[in-house]
């Protein structure tokens, strides 16, 4: 008995136009050898939980071919980067530290 995997791909299904050309990255590769569908639908699933090194040892990728599929995926908007906002905030709290120490210097000085 076999069973067969009726699940449609999810990237595929939203972008179907991303598979559409063979990509050059790779020299030796002949084209359209290497099917990028289930990565991507792995990528997309495991994105918030897991890092890039994670996923490449998951599926037992090359790291710098599971890089290059998310750089494709966020330039698409297919997921977002990781640290979005957090440098912003860190700026914010180190002016604003900076600021409420010259207040108390002020508060200090008035007496």
């Amino acid at each position: 008995m076999t069973t067969t995997n009726t699940t449609r791909p999810i990237v595929k299904t939203i972008d179907p136009d991303l598979y559409a050309q063979h990509t050059f990255h790779m020299k030796k590769a002949i084209k359209y050898t290497y099917n990028y569908v289930s990565l991507d639908d792995y990528i997309l699933q495991n994105w918030t939980a897991k890092t890039m090194k994670q996923i490449a040892e998951d599926r037992n990728e090359y790291l710098q071919r599971v890089e290059y599929r998310v750089r494709v995926l966020k330039e698409r908007n297919h997921i977002k980067g990781k640290a979005t906002g957090k440098k912003r905030l860190a700026y914010i709290k180190r002016s604003l530290t900076i600021r409420l120490q010259k207040v108390e210097k002020q508060l200090e000085q008035c007496g």
